[in-house]
């Protein structure tokens, strides 16, 4: 005879492990630390694009002033506040990137417990 809870069970399970299941076993498989890193790597990359799209779009949006002043500026001076305004940005993103990451492992650690529990009720009820 079928047990209503179990079919239940069943039914949530299956249907966790094929929504955000698959993100949370994937993020599971790494260590936190090396899931950090790799995260942070990931920021850096995109902080990085994201900074150089700002700084184009600026550039092109302000260029006429930038093109009649270019031979009057000292191109040293603007080269360091452009890194300096990018490693801030970086900075930023990084942590942000950082704090990102942590929220997903622990958000993925703790589904994936209530998965196995949620396992063990239903081969404990077999």
């Amino acid at each position: 005879m079928l047990n209503k809870d179990k079919i239940i069970l069943m039914t949530a399970i299956s249907i966790y492990e094929e929504k955000e299941g698959k993100d949370d076993l994937s993020i599971n498989g790494y260590f936190r630390g090396d899931y950090m890193g790799a995260q942070v790597l990931v920021g850096a990359i995109c902080g990085t694009i994201a900074f150089a799209t700002i700084f184009a779009m600026y550039m092109f949006y302000d260029i006429e002033n930038f093109m009649v002043n270019f031979y009057k500026m000292d191109i040293v001076e603007f080269a360091t506040g452009v890194l300096k305004k990018y490693v801030i940005f970086l900075a930023i993103y990084m942590v942000i990137s950082y704090f990102v990451a942590l929220f997903k492992h622990n958000k993925a650690k703790k589904h994936i417990e209530n998965y196995k529990t949620a396992l063990k009720a239903l081969y404990d009820n077999f």
